[in-house]
């Protein structure tokens, strides 16, 4: 009885929300610089990859969201209002990029997250985003 129970939570455990991934795209009005982050669907920030351009330079943390140089989250914080991104190479020893987000929602409606993005070397924009 206590194996079954065991199973079926494990199960049950495999089948949450959790697993499920969305794209979050945020850039300046005139597409000069974008910051793409793919974040699952737990209740604390979960990047689970990342996409980043300015012109012609375009980072990518996998072959799969596209071509570009590595890039991997340095660190991430979320709280009921921000959200705070740093992206860094793939030795973490230098900052690619820095995206502060504001968020808000009213009633069922999709959050709204506007705030700004700054690629050291090469300049700070306003951004806003569209995603889950």
């Amino acid at each position: 009885m206590i194996r079954r129970a065991a199973i079926a939570v494990a199960l049950a455990t495999l089948a949450t929300p959790s697993l499920a991934t969305e794209w979050v795209n945020c850039s300046d009005r005139d597409g000069q610089a974008s910051f793409d982050m793919l974040l699952g669907a737990l209740d604390v920030i979960s990047i689970a990859g990342l996409t980043i351009s300015v012109g012609d330079q375009v980072w990518a943390s996998d072959v799969a969201y596209g071509p570009g140089d590595p890039v991997t989250v340095g660190q991430a914080f979320e709280d009921a209002d921000t959200i705070m991104v740093d992206a860094m190479d793939e030795n973490l020893i230098t900052k690619i990029a820095e995206l502060r987000l504001f968020k808000t929602s009213e009633g069922d409606a999709t959050p709204v997250f506007a705030g700004t993005l700054r690629i050291p070397g090469h300049g700070a924009w306003a951004v806003s985003c569209s995603g889950p």
